[in-house]
């Protein structure tokens, strides 16, 4: 932990002297020395603004990372602020895990008169993506199996790791329906391979993911392929401002139809509800946020590749994975300062949360509990881990039940848009994990 808290720190104060401004404000006020000032007398920005800084993160499910991150907002005349023109978004990251990361995205309101533009690629490398199997609780975990190493470093253990390629690209529009509603339409494109783990002292075939392929859970023609999706649907959106809102209300319901190719072509339709709303308790301070949403299937088949999937705060980022998922969240978000320094408008809170979510739509739920005879175990450093039952064990689980996690944490702001969350989760059940630090672009929802 004294590590984690010493790469934070030099990540926020190596973040400040790489901000820059590509114009002048309204205000005339050329002092550096911050000045704490109410939210209504912020500098109102015009121009282009420019965020370039290292990126010293952490991700429970990664590992520490390094890499670069760069934020290109245009304000135009300054008469849209604290919303913005164009907004342009870089990220690189590196993993001590091995992951590689590289992540971009456009966001305007302005590139197309009265459509909204977004668009987005990403790529990921993860030698030791995490694989927990599938429906939820249904799966069984156990925390000896989880990344172990022997003493000399010789030999690992990785039974809950895959190695994962993916590439994703998209782009949305959204148009008006009316004041507070739009419709929106887009398509995605993805790519994905998985394989059995080939990093440093990691048997691969040592993995839930092996032996899932070896007794046809995972088919070989869902380990790899492509997917093409075309979407619609309407969006409700009262909120007073998308980064950290403090009052409206957010809905959208949205129907897909894709298909994925491999050796085999499965076609789906895919259904996602969203509802949020935020209610200011103490206005200008603190706010409730709440969240519930559906991801599912609703007509034909997913390969393994495409199943959905829900990451709570503080638990293992794809423990609950199905044909369809749901989940509620709920945050309490409070600001405790707020100030200038640089010429640059910023924000200071703490966030207290709650999640819980489900597999609410199983995924070969009858393979699994079949196979429930299997199991796995290794001797390192003179200690037997095992056998264990790996695929199912109506010990720990029959059905799937509700996950659950709560935490809290800290965030800031600059010019309202470029927001940092740091947050701290637990698990109830040791089942979803024991504790997760994630450091983000933004709050959850």
């Amino acid at each position: 932990m004294k590590r984690f808290a010493a790469i934070l720190t030099l990540s926020i104060i190596s973040a400040i002297p790489a901000l820059a401004d590509g114009e002048k404000t309204k205000d005339a006020e050329d002092s550096n020395t911050p000045v704490v000032i109410p939210l209504q007398k912020e500098i109102a920005k015009s121009g282009w603004n420019f965020g370039i800084l290292p990126a010293f993160n952490y991700n429970n499910d990664l590992g520490f990372s390094i890499g670069a991150l760069a934020q290109i907002f245009d304000y135009g005349d300054g008469t849209v602020y604290p919303n913005y023109r164009h907004k342009f978004t870089a990220n690189v990251n590196i993993y001590s895990r091995g992951a590689k990361q590289i992540w971009m995205n456009y966001d305007s309101k302005h590139l197309i008169p009265g459509k909204r533009v977004t668009a987005s690629l990403s790529y990921m490398d993860n030698p030791l993506c995490g694989f927990y199997g599938f429906n939820g609780a249904v799966s069984p975990y156990h925390a000896d199996l989880d990344l172990h190493k022997s003493a000399d470093g010789t030999q690992g253990l990785s039974f809950y790791s895959v190695h994962q390629k993916q590439l994703i690209a998209s782009l949305d529009l959204q148009g008006r329906i009316t004041d507070n509603m739009t419709w929106i339409g887009g398509a995605t494109y993805s790519w994905q391979q998985y394989a059995d783990v080939n990093y440093r002292v990691y048997d691969g075939t040592e993995s839930l993911y092996h032996q899932y392929v070896e007794n046809g859970m995972i088919p070989e023609s869902d380990t790899h392929g492509q997917r093409f999706d075309v979407k619609g649907g309407v969006v409700y959106d009262t909120r007073d401002f998308e980064t950290n809102p403090e009052i409206g209300i957010y809905a959208s319901v949205t129907a897909s139809a894709g298909a994925s190719f491999s050796s085999q072509t499965k076609a789906s339709v895919l259904l996602s509800a969203d509802i949020r709303q935020y209610v200011p308790l103490w206005p200008g301070r603190l706010t409730w946020a709440w969240q519930i949403a559906y991801r599912g299937l609703m007509a034909g088949s997913l390969p393994f590749y495409a199943l959905q999937g829900f990451s709570m705060r503080g638990s293992f980022g794809s423990r609950i994975v199905g044909n369809g998922v749901a989940w509620a969240s709920t945050d309490l978000r409070l600001r405790i300062a707020s100030f200038r320094a640089l010429r640059q408008n910023f924000e200071i809170g703490l966030v207290g949360f709650a999640d819980a979510g489900a597999a609410v739509q199983p995924y070969k739920l009858q393979e699994q509990t079949a196979l429930g005879s299997l199991t796995f175990g290794k001797q390192i450093d003179g200690i037997y881990y095992g056998p264990y039952a790996s695929v199912y064990d109506p010990a720990i689980a029959t059905h799937e039940r509700l996950h659950s996690s709560a935490g809290g944490g800290f965030w800031f702001a600059m010019n309202r848009n470029f927001l940092v969350a740091v947050e701290f989760g637990k698990p109830l059940n040791p089942q979803d994990g024991t504790m997760g630090v994630y450091i983000n672009m933004g709050f959850s929802f």
